[in-house]
């Protein structure tokens, strides 16, 4: 793949594909997270995802140096000497945030297939597991691949949504953020500068969570000078979209649209456009679903796949290596479909303010200390380097 799309790039791409879940895609996150607070929050994209481009970069040189790919192995290079009691926290989180955010996709787009085609809720989250299934047992190449063409898809899909109204709209936008700050338009949060970095840095530290689903694919990046190109584009094109959805959300904000279940929606229905942008809309948020399930459940897949391999010898793994991914693809979709049944999206929602502070205790710190080199054990960090070959 990299003789078509550098290593670097395809990192970048699955980054974004799986960030840009049904969430993200469909405005909540946005206004949850920054436009429900202080008017600062505007600078609090760029805050959220430097923090995970950081988090990224050091978990893909551990991941890279000591060739674990698998966030298993991962975190016991990560943890050193407290992995004992660490790594089994670690793995719960992780598990939580598979079947959460998995369940989320689910049920989010077999509520948006519902509402375009009629059919049932049960069929589409079904529908959406197959999909998820056939792309995970295939390996990380065809991840990668397909979060190519994901992504060049949705980037075009929010700039033709959001684009033209933010250009519109944009006396509106400066109006409504002057607005916000006065206290004319009520936000939920506090209103202090405070509040909105909190938030910011819930953000960014909450999907740190993901980050054991995107190690495995540090493989194409074998270097630190490929690694640093693949977050500093992940972090352009992440803060690219982020504020294309934030000012076109803005531009509405007097008109109560932060209470709405799905602001980009009422983008598309009361601002520039036609009636055929909130098929567009729908079909993004869909694709972002999947996305973001087929990333998070391919990385667990591959923890697994060690799992069941760990007393085989090494000809006998790759014999059984795609009969071991279909088992775990299976037992994984299964299970998180059997979630979504229950509509937790409400439930799912109330947790993610909290797994962003666990997860800054127990992933963020950790992972900064290490790449700093401010927190060592003997066994693993010391004296040794990132294997590297040459730059893309």
């Amino acid at each position: 793949m990299n003789k078509i799309i550098p290593g670097y790039l395809a990192i970048a791409l699955v980054w974004f594909s799986s960030h840009f879940g049904g969430g993200f895609a469909s405005g909540r996150q946005i206004v949850a997270f920054y436009l429900n607070h202080d008017w600062t929050s505007i600078f609090m994209p760029a805050v959220s995802m430097f923090i995970m481009g950081i988090c990224m970069y050091y978990s893909m040189v551990i991941a890279a140096r000591f060739k674990v790919y698998d966030y298993s192995s991962w975190s016991k290079k990560l943890y050193g000497g407290i992995g004992f009691f660490a790594v089994p926290i670690y793995e719960i989180l992780v598990n939580a945030v598979l079947l959460l955010a998995t369940a989320v996709a689910f049920a989010t787009g077999g509520t948006i297939l519902t509402k375009l085609f009629g059919t049932s809720y049960m069929m589409n989250t079904f529908f959406i597991a197959a999909v998820i299934f056939v792309f995970t047992i295939y390996g990380s190449e065809l991840v990668r691949k397909s979060a190519v063409v994901v992504s060049v898809m949705l980037i075009a899909s929010m700039l033709l949504i959001y684009l033209p109204n933010i250009i519109h709209y944009f006396p509106k936008i400066v109006q409504n953020l002057k607005a916000i700050k006065s206290g004319e338009i009520a936000v939920s949060g506090s209103g202090s500068f405070a509040d909105a970095l909190w938030w910011g840095v819930k953000y960014g530290t909450l999907h740190c969570c993901a980050i054991g689903a995107y190690i495995v694919h540090a493989q194409v990046c074998p270097n630190k000078a490929c690694l640093r190109k693949a977050i500093g584009i992940g972090i352009l094109i992440n803060c690219l979209i982020m504020y294309l959805t934030y000012f076109g959300i803005l531009a509405f904000a007097d008109q109560g649209i932060f209470k709405e279940a799905v602001p980009a929606l009422f983008v598309v229905m009361h601002g520039q456009g036609g009636a055929w942008m909130t098929t567009l809309i729908s079909v993004c948020i869909v694709v972002g679903a999947v996305s973001t399930g087929v990333a998070l459940v391919f990385g667990t897949t591959n923890r697994l796949v060690v799992l069941f391999g760990r007393n085989l010898d090494e000809a006998e793994k790759v014999r059984k290596q795609r009969v071991h991914s279909m088992a775990a693809s299976s037992i994984l979709v299964v299970i998180c479909w059997m979630v979504a049944q229950f509509g937790l999206i409400p439930l799912i929602g109330k947790g993610y303010g909290s797994m962003g502070w666990v997860t800054m205790i127990l992933l963020t710190i950790p992972i900064v200390l290490r790449g700093l080199g401010l927190w060592r054990f003997s066994e693993d960090m010391a004296g040794k380097e990132l294997c590297v070959e040459e730059a893309d």
